[in-house]
């Protein structure tokens, strides 16, 4: 099973609780059921996400092919996005959305949306993706142009 498959099944049997009135079971996965996963398809070296499921949202997690973990994408003020890698660089745990940053819940390190190093102990900014908006087409590049393995 994999941690989409997980939060899948853990956002069922949240709701389940609830709606036969155990709420207070439910309370400890409540922070599971804010991570919002959308589909994608590959389109070269790029993966293809529809703007409308993004929605209003202000980010949105994604499974991309070669990554271990799920890539975040972030809706920046300006309207542009960023894509970054949710394997935290110092000891490779998954970064988790929390309070307008991103942090890791192994070690404490905490980084901006965008990748950058707010706090350590890591010293190396989350990887990166070039993201391109093409019409309602949210583009994110995963490899490098003509390279036939992952970065």
């Amino acid at each position: 099973m994999n941690r989409r498959q997980f939060l899948r099944q853990v956002e069922g049997l949240s709701a389940g609780a609830l709606a036969a009135g155990a709420a207070g079971a439910a309370l400890p996965l409540g922070g599971c059921i804010g991570f919002h996963y959308v589909t994608s398809t590959l389109a070269g070296n790029r993966l293809v996400i529809r703007r409308a499921e993004f929605g209003a949202g202000r980010f949105v997690l994604v499974d991309a092919p070669g990554e271990p973990l799920p890539l975040y994408v972030y809706r920046q003020d300006d309207g542009s996005f960023s894509a970054v890698s949710t394997r935290c660089m110092h000891r490779g745990c998954q970064v988790e959305p929390a309070a307008g940053h991103l942090v890791c819940p192994c070690h404490g390190s905490e980084y901006t949306n965008d990748g950058g190093v707010v706090k350590g102990p890591t010293q190396e900014p989350l990887r990166r993706f070039p993201v391109f908006v093409e019409g309602d087409e949210i583009l994110i590049e995963i490899r490098a142009p003509g390279s036939t393995r992952e970065r």
